[in-house]
């Protein structure tokens, strides 16, 4: 099923079924129709999710209506990358929360919508500062500066974006939510084994990447 194919009725039933807000209407599609690009093509709806649960309904409608996802925050990938036909998903209104700032081990836990400078304007009372930058600063947010790996000037001092993610909870194309960190090579086999029994998504995604590292070919193609 197409975008163009999803009715007004569907559309209401996926409103009732999030806490946050879902629109459809010409004059916030309009809104988002465009970025800071050349680009413009208007989406099926904006919604503005309140939580987790409210994401996982938005990934099961598009998967079981056949229409995408563009997850939007700001600042970041102003090139036609945050407009689409699909359904615009702005975290930026609630999921905007710093969550936790461990002084001590020095990192902080937050939700995608977060700006960049706000949050290092509430770690500077810890002496903490998260370096890398867009020249969007002021408005860029975590979860698009993880989405295109934010470098900026500093990056040669303080690394990309990538170099200071620790772990990052997601929710994938299936629904099922995850956790992505660091692991051991016996924690990788583990996963790519679906030793807990679950053949979920995370598993074949696991093993999909254990078996291509496994060919010699690519390996040396990488290290090339």
């Amino acid at each position: 099923m197409q975008s163009s194919s999803i009715t007004n009725n569907q559309l209401q039933q996926l409103d009732s079924k999030i806490d946050g807000e879902l629109f459809w209407k010409d004059s916030i599609r309009k809104i988002y129709a465009t970025d800071a690009s050349a680009y413009r093509e208007l989406p099926l709806a904006v919604a503005y999710p309140k939580s987790q649960d409210d994401i996982i309904e938005l990934v099961s409608f598009a998967s079981e209506h056949g229409t995408s996802l563009i997850p939007r925050t700001a600042g970041t990938s102003l090139a036609g990358q945050v407009v689409g036909p699909g359904i615009v998903v702005d975290v930026s209104r609630y999921l905007n929360e710093i969550l936790e700032v461990n002084e001590q081990e020095r990192w902080v836990r937050v939700q995608p919508g977060v700006v960049r400078d706000e949050l290092n304007m509430h770690l500077r009372q810890y002496g903490l500062y998260f370096g890398p930058e867009t020249s969007t600063a002021n408005r860029a947010m975590i979860g698009g500066m993880i989405g295109n790996n934010s470098c900026g000037s500093n990056s040669i001092v303080y690394g990309s974006t990538r170099e200071n993610l620790i772990t990052l909870q997601t929710v994938l194309s299936d629904g099922s939510v995850v956790q992505f960190g660091p692991l051991e090579k016996d924690e990788v086999q583990e996963k790519s084994r679906g030793e807990r029994g679950t053949g979920s998504l995370e598993q074949k995604l696991y093993s999909q990447i254990t078996d291509l590292l496994a060919r010699e070919d690519i390996r040396e193609e990488i290290d090339r």
